[in-house]
């Protein structure tokens, strides 16, 4: 099988590496611009919106690709069971061979090896990581590395845009090597708890109408938006470029805060690269973007409006718990702990 071949080649090119144990990939792997974010940060929206730069392809939360859209058969952005979708039919023949289970089975092993929260000190030095994990990280790297370049091949773009949102997962493909360039996307901490805690929110992506969006307590969605933001403090100690964007700014001058982040990240969008997007509203085609929130789907003009249901909807308590959580970064990002103007 390929992806045995990948994953034995790659380890024996990590055992041949530096001692930093940067695996070394083709150079004709495209540049990622990667969304870090926590959940329901509106990474969602900001990846469409890249995508429709020319020579960009959005593909969504391409982390759930092997541990839940492929296996459970979700729906694509284009509105086709993942299994039906003729783009990702082409990617998986390309990369791997075809979505055989064994081969998703082992991109799963391998972001478990590397890829999760508990791995992020070794990821910050690699030099101190033992050599069977420098060899998992390799091989986890040669699959995504062949994955985006089946990706860029099928869309005819130069430049992937992924917003699997997690840190851990930025670091790991940037430590095997892959060119990954960071938009990590900051929201109110309320807003985000406030959505993180709906009940019964039915996945948009799922077949099964009886599925629902992961949710957890307003306190515990606190919790995870404080420890995101301290695990994508540590990407630029791993020299990944990193552009910091609040939610409320994308939302109120949107062409201004993503020229601003790939100003950052040192690409440029050219003279008509940004023509979609307007005064508070952008213009949406199809995509195939995988996992996410209800706005995968949608096309045409899309009016875009700060969600701040939670200054209504939010218990008092409720609110004050979760202030209290993320005030200091509160602080550090601009935000108020009052209502106020959702642009300033």
């Amino acid at each position: 099988m390929r992806v045995r071949s990948l994953l034995g080649s790659a380890a024996t090119r990590t055992r041949a590496t530096a001692s930093a144990g940067q695996a070394e990939l083709p150079r004709d792997a495209p540049p990622v611009i990667y969304i870090a974010g926590s959940g329901r940060c509106g990474s969602t929206l900001l990846e469409r919106v890249l995508g429709e730069i020319p020579g960009y392809v959005n593909v969504g939360e391409l982390i759930q690709l092997a541990r839940q859209i492929a296996p459970r058969g979700e729906r694509c952005g284009c509105g086709q069971a993942f299994a039906d979708c003729p783009f990702w039919t082409a990617v998986g023949k390309q990369a791997f061979g075809g979505w055989d289970s064994r081969h998703l089975d082992s991109v799963c092993r391998l972001q478990g090896r590397v890829a999760r929260q508990r791995y992020i000190s070794w990821l910050l030095a690699m030099e101190l990581a033992g050599r069977d994990h420098r060899a998992d990280l390799a091989a986890f790297g040669a699959c995504y590395e062949s994955l985006y370049r089946a990706i860029a091949a099928e869309s005819g773009a130069a430049c992937v845009v992924d917003a699997s949102c997690e840190v851990g997962q930025a670091l790991a493909l940037a430590g095997a090597g892959i060119d990954v360039r960071v938009i990590h996307l900051v929201r109110d901490v309320r807003g985000v708890a406030h959505s993180m805690s709906k009940r019964h929110v039915p996945s948009p992506h799922a077949l099964n109408e009886t599925d629902f969006m992961w949710r957890t307590t307003p306190a515990g969605a606190a919790a995870l938006w404080v420890a995101c933001l301290k695990e994508a403090k540590l990407l630029r100690r791993r020299g990944v470029p990193v552009a910091h964007m609040r939610y409320e700014d994308f939302v109120c001058q949107p062409r201004e805060a993503v020229e601003a982040a790939l100003a950052q990240l040192g690409l440029s969008p050219g003279p008509w690269g940004l023509a979609h997007i307007g005064d508070r509203q952008v213009v949406l085609h199809l995509s195939h973007g995988l996992s996410g929130n209800p706005s995968r789907f949608r096309q045409g003009e899309v009016i875009l409006r700060t969600d701040e249901a939670w200054r209504d909807q939010m218990s008092r308590r409720n609110r004050i718990v979760v202030t209290m959580i993320g005030w200091p970064y509160l602080r550090h990002y601009g935000r108020r702990p009052s209502p106020g103007n959702s642009c300033a």
